[in-house]
């Protein structure tokens, strides 16, 4: 197993929450073949946290590096 690596993703509206988680669920669909079933289950579990400082909330990604890099690549051509 690679090492994982987490990115975050602040958000200020909680209904942006649902588009990007449901981004997130997409992508990683796409990248089914890629993979393991166990690794695809993990990757969903993705931890929402609220940050009373910056009053924002954040999702955190948790994947390998490159699969990180692989969804900020698809987000950006979304």
């Amino acid at each position: 197993m690679s090492q994982e690596k987490v990115i975050s993703m602040p958000i200020k509206d909680l209904s942006d929450l649902k588009v990007i988680l449901a981004t997130w669920y997409t992508f990683l669909r796409e990248q089914m073949d890629s993979i393991e079933k166990d690794d695809f289950t993990r990757y969903l579990k993705t931890p929402v946290v609220y940050n009373l400082e910056k009053d924002n909330i954040e999702i955190l990604f948790t994947g390998t590096e490159d699969l990180l890099k692989k969804f900020s690549d698809y987000v950006i051509k979304s």
